[in-house]
């Protein structure tokens, strides 16, 4: 079972986006956050793929990026782009994914970024 954490601003984008990751078989949304506080107030992440919306802004995301590698935890992350041009932003090694991404999109780089 893959474990995913989403962390968007939007809750209507976050709900949709639960709903279409837990039609593919193996995937479970196990934390969705407005965020992130929660996140960065635990020590304990509960997923393998942290879902973060790029348009919080970089520092937001780089925060929870770094709070995602404390401990040697290895949680991968997949931020979300709301242009094109987003997709060439640097978030070290955090993968980019357009949000108007489909289903089959979202499931080929999850199961690629964790080489299942």
């Amino acid at each position: 079972m893959i474990h995913i954490a989403i962390i968007d601003q939007n809750k209507i984008y976050r709900e949709s986006l639960k709903m279409l990751l837990e039609q593919i078989d193996g995937f479970k949304v196990v934390l969705d956050s407005p965020d992130g506080n929660y996140i960065t107030s635990s020590f304990n992440i509960p997923a393998q793929i942290m879902i973060i919306d790029g348009s919080m802004g970089k520092e937001k995301c780089r925060g929870l990026i770094k709070h995602a590698g404390i401990e040697g935890r290895s949680v991968k992350i997949l931020i979300l782009a709301m242009f094109r041009e987003e997709l060439e932003n640097d978030y070290g090694q955090a993968e980019v994914i357009l949000k108007s991404s489909g289903k089959r999109e979202f499931e080929e780089r999850i199961k690629k970024m964790l080489a299942v």
